[in-house]
């Protein structure tokens, strides 16, 4: 008894030892896309580049609605002359009009007119003059000589110089804002990545504090505040996150507990194996702590999996003990039978989950790295609470509560499992051929997969709450505002030359696309600096020789004004990037004040350019360009993210389910040697899998892709499934009588058991916000569905099958390894 209690202890130790680091473990959730690539990563790589230069590479968008435009306007000013106090730890810089940057380009409009069209310009002017001079001559009046009006399209000039500048000149009044100015924005930019998550955190809490000070219902009642933007992207994913993991969590807990009281009906066993179970868990995250540090968008629904999955060693554990107490054996005795007959099986099947899981590990993609060791763990540390900490709790619950032997009556089959039973005893030959007709269909479903089946638009995983009324669904009042990408692709060389370079090869690349080219823009600074100003400048002084005041005077009055605007005193001063409006100028501008090396390309907004491979082109075409003019050139963006996760999962996914599922095979092989014991089990494995993956590519006709969060219900489906199999056959070859009904009705309990505390688990995703975790839990449900139905129907049938053929030939029973005579009692 003092060894169970110290065993009991020390596990409770263990366990608030491991909750705190849990805490601390999910206190440092990173939910940026690039947690989950390789830190070698090309687009890792560029991003970390270009924040490290850079001033500012996040937005927080504060957007404002109201149809009172003026007091819109107003509440504007005064808030972004609040923001503009904040630290620049804090707040990079503010942005919400543009109108002093126009009047600026304005002034010196006649500069950025190319060279060819000011010589016409000028050549216009001085023709025209003398024309009119001519057409009041007095002898040309007499001569009769017709003289030509030279004429100019002043129109066409307009216009193209106009379709340059709409870019900025669309928004009213030069503030940042809708055609109608209802809807209105600022722009808080933040510095890099070394605020961090706490610190954006911060920032919109001051930022929530001013604009509560400032009382937007003062200046309108009917002004109302979103947010939207990177931050507020990033924060929105994180908190709904933590919210679908604490729901799912608790849910699972609920679910699984209420299935094993009813399974189990006995209070006190049912609470110990709960305790266990959390023990496990707690165990695992908590070393998890000190060998990854930190959960992605990926690990972090691994509570929930952990939990559903961890339990099954459990539930066969404490099933055999139950029926050894139903034997009327003591507690001691129970305890020992219980440990010394499960364990080498729980084991295998602990085994068999940890290669699934660890197969992942072997993978670069850290989305699939870290859960493969978490999940490794998990099925290690849950295995080990389950042999140690579980036993010393049910040893002190019989010591404080007796379990009263006569209680636990004899079980009865549940109402599924002898459904399951009749029909593989009355029609086992239709089960197989049904069964053997919808492989032969999910077999040439998979057969017919194509690079389409991956996801490649990351919005579709985004949180649900979000693409409904979080920062997802006013990002589209964001993009009606700017009428362009606010996080473009952005290249950044090591010198200005190759800047200008790089520029120029896109433009003209864009140019010989023509309209159905997937770049907008192409822009530098230099494209703020005109080219060949003193030749202009030197024009532009001919024109106002040629123009004199008096001349000027008998223009129309459009005419006036387009001379007097071509001729503004600021056109006869170069332009330098120095000169250039702080609003310009800092967008391009490095942290060390270098100018000139940053290129903006800027893709459509439309959908088409997320679809299929047209991403993953998009991307090595810019990055091939960048590369032709300097070799490893960073080019980062969301968008490089995106396009590296989806060639990540395209390499790693394969490779590692491929190397699960021959994990598993093999560890099922060496351990049963025998082919008469492995084939049947492994075949049951394999008719699951097809039914899955058939399923999968099925369920991608509708919408349903893969991705980076759904992509592991794959791999762990194998050694989670393999289990199934490995029980129902190894206890019909251990029956005296190989009695395959007998056994469905004995066993099949605790292997559905089984499935269902692991279905539990993934189910609770598919009440998640996060639409990546949904995508998931579906996935991993259909899995498990479709590999317990090979188990306990399928394979049932084929042996039913194999004893009326007359070919079955009766043999001993032989003890495996894998043995489940535990189960027998359910």
């Amino acid at each position: 008894m003092g060894r169970v209690k110290l065993i009991f202890f020390m596990g409770m130790i263990l366990t608030l030892i491991g909750g705190y680091f849990s805490f601390q473990l999910y206190s440092n959730l990173r939910t940026n896309l690039e947690e989950l690539l390789p830190t070698s990563s090309r687009s890792v790589r560029d991003l970390n580049e270009l924040s490290s230069r850079l001033l500012s590479i996040d937005n927080l968008a504060v957007l404002i609605f109201s149809k009172n435009t003026e007091a819109s306007k107003r509440f504007v000013v005064a808030l972004a002359s609040r923001l503009q106090t904040f630290p620049k730890e804090e707040v990079a810089g503010i942005e919400y009009r543009i109108d002093r940057e126009l009047e600026f380009f304005k002034k010196r409009q006649a500069l950025y007119i190319d060279l060819n069209d000011l010589t016409q310009i000028r050549n216009y002017v001085q023709h025209k003059i003398d024309y009119e001079k001519s057409l009041y001559n007095p002898l040309n009046i007499i001569s009769g000589e017709n003289l030509l009006e030279p004429k100019l399209d002043f129109k066409a000039i307009q216009t193209k110089y106009e379709s340059k500048a709409s870019h900025y000149s669309h928004f009213p009044s030069g503030f940042f804002a809708s055609t109608d100015e209802k809807k209105r924005v600022i722009l808080i930019n933040t510095p890099g990545k070394s605020i961090g998550i706490n610190g954006i955190k911060q920032l919109k809490i001051h930022v929530d504090q001013a604009i509560t000070n400032l009382n937007p219902k003062s200046y309108s009642p009917d002004i109302e505040i979103h947010y939207t933007g990177s931050v507020e992207e990033t924060l929105e994913e994180q908190e709904s996150l933590i919210e679908d993991l604490a729901i799912s969590t608790v849910i699972v807990l609920f679910l699984v507990s209420g299935v094993m009281l009813l399974f189990f009906r006995h209070f006190w066993p049912t609470l110990a194996l709960i305790l266990s179970l959390l023990g496990g868990t707690l165990w695992t995250f908590g070393l998890s702590y000190f060998v990854v540090g930190y959960l992605n968008a990926n690990s972090a629904f691994l509570g929930s999996i952990v939990l559903g999955n961890g339990v099954n060693f459990g539930i066969i554990l404490l099933a055999r003990y139950l029926e050894e107490r139903r034997s009327s054996a003591p507690h001691f005795e129970a305890c020992r039978t219980a440990i010394s007959t499960t364990w080498q099986a729980t084991l295998t099947a602990a085994l068999a989950a940890g290669l699934s899981y660890g197969s992942l590990i072997l993978t670069s993609f850290r989305g699939f790295n870290q859960f493969g060791i978490i999940g490794f763990i998990g099925m290690i540390l849950c295995w080990i609470c389950t042999y140690t900490f579980l036993p010393s709790i049910l040893t002190l619950f019989e010591w404080i509560s007796p379990i009263q032997t006569q209680s636990l009556e004899k079980k009865r089959s549940a109402p599924f499992i002898s459904m399951v039973a009749t029909a593989v005893s009355r029609w086992p030959g239709l089960i197989v051929a049904l069964s053997l007709l919808f492989t032969g269909f999910s077999a040439l479903s998979i057969s017919r997969v194509n690079g389409d089946i991956l996801e490649t638009n990351l919005k579709n995983l985004r949180s649900k709450k979000s693409i409904e009324k979080g920062a997802a669904f006013y990002n589209n009042d964001l993009n009606e505002i700017f009428k362009h990408f606010l996080t473009p692709l952005v290249i950044l060389p090591s010198s200005r030359d190759h800047a200008i370079k790089i520029a120029s090869q896109l433009e003209k690349l864009r140019q010989s696309q023509g309209s159905s080219s997937e770049i907008i823009s192409v822009q530098t600074i230099d494209q703020f600096v005109p080219k060949d100003q003193p030749s202009k400048i030197k024009l532009l002084l001919d024109i106002r020789t040629t123009l004199k005041p008096q001349i000027i005077q008998r223009l129309s009055t459009q005419d006036r004004v387009s001379a007097e605007t071509l001729l503004s005193p600021e056109v006869f001063h170069e332009i330098q990037t120095s000169n250039l409006p702080p609003l310009i100028r800092d967008k391009f501008m490095e942290k060390n004040g270098a100018l000139g090396n940053l290129v903006v390309v800027e893709p459509p907004l439309t959908e088409e350019i997320w679809a299929g491979r047209n991403l993953e082109r998009f991307i090595e075409t810019i990055r091939s360009v960048a590369d032709s003019v300097q070799p490893g050139t960073p080019v980062a963006g969301g968008m490089a993210i995106t396009s590296d996760l989806v060639t990540s999962i395209s390499h790693d996914g394969p490779r590692a389910t491929l190397l699960a599922l021959v994990s598993v095979l093999l560890l099922v092989i060496i351990l049963f040697r025998d082919p008469k014991i492995w084939l049947p089990t492994l075949s049951s494995l394999l008719i699951g899998v097809i039914w899955f993956a058939g399923m999968i590519i099925t369920l991608a006709a509708s919408g349903l892709k893969i991705n980076f969060l759904n992509f592991v219900a794959l791999p762990i489906t194998f050694g989670i499934g393999v289990d199934y199999g490995v029980n129902i056959f190894q206890r019909y070859r251990q029956q005296s009588d190989q009695d395959i009904i007998r056994v469905i009705r004995e066993t099949g309990g605790a292997v559905a058991l089984s499935s269902i505390t692991t279905i539990i688990g993934y189910s609770s995703l598919l009440m998640a916000s996060n639409q990546g975790f949904v995508s998931f839990g579906l996935l991993a449900v259909l899995g498990e569905i479709t590999c317990v139905t090979a188990a306990i129907v399928v394979l049932p049938a084929g042996l039913a099958l194999w004893h009326k053929s007359g070919v079955h030939r009766k043999s001993p029973p032989i003890e495996l390894p894998h043995a489940s005579q535990q189960e027998s009692s359910v």
